[in-house]
């Protein structure tokens, strides 16, 4: 019961995935595009994605620290 959160999120992410190819290769991409081009494009589109996620979370963590030692300071 101990790897629930991670095995959770690993289904996550590979639902991601696979809801992303399945777009791209069904709806996004263009008809003369082989597999491995849409391979790759939703490789980089995922990588984009997890950079900006990335990017909220530092934010999110600066902000709540932030205003913990706002509460902090004020006792």
């Amino acid at each position: 019961m101990i790897y629930t959160p991670l095995i959770g999120f690993t289904l996550v992410v590979i639902l991601f995935l696979a809801v992303t190819l399945a777009l791209s290769y069904f709806w996004w991409a263009d008809r003369y595009k082989t597999p491995e081009v849409i391979a790759a494009e939703v490789m980089q589109f995922t990588e984009q994605f997890t950079n900006v996620l990335s990017i909220f979370g530092v934010g999110l963590l600066a902000f709540t620290l932030v205003l913990f030692m706002i509460n902090f300071s004020t006792r």
